[in-house]
């Protein structure tokens, strides 16, 4: 399965008033490296979208094991834990880039849909882009 690597260095505005990254800022490190896996396999987000295609979040997970501080690097390792041509769901671990310290690791489920949010088949819809993913996935 393919893994992307998208590395991250904690922006002081992130961190609260206790100095660590806010909780929040992981779904949005999420989204960071999301994009970034798509864009390693040869697309961009703006390109599937002039095609018409949405891919709306469904739902986030998210489990905290260890903070990160302002002026850490991580690494976020993307994979696409399912694909069904509907749904896709994306598998995060966020580490710390000095010692691989777990400190986060998620999900996040999408389904793909029209431009008026209709959900659709993406192996109907654009056959060339369902073969796109099951390959970078690793999933054919």
């Amino acid at each position: 399965m393919k893994t992307s690597r998208t590395r991250i260095v904690a922006r002081y505005n992130e961190t609260d008033k206790m100095g660590i990254i806010h909780h929040s800022q992981y779904v949005i490190w999420f989204e960071v490296a999301r994009t970034d896996w798509i864009k390693q396999s040869g697309l961009s987000f703006r390109q599937i979208e002039e095609r018409g295609l949405m891919m709306p979040v469904l739902g986030i997970e998210v489990h905290y094991h260890s903070p990160a501080l302002f002026d850490d690097a991580v690494i976020v390792e993307t994979t696409i834990k399912n694909y069904d041509s509907v749904k896709m769901s994306f598998s995060y671990k966020v580490m710390k880039e000095a010692d691989g310290t777990l400190l986060v690791d998620g999900t996040s489920l999408h389904c793909w849909t029209d431009e008026q949010m209709r959900p659709i088949s993406l192996r109907k819809k654009d056959p060339e882009l369902h073969q796109l993913i099951l390959n970078e996935a690793e999933l054919s």
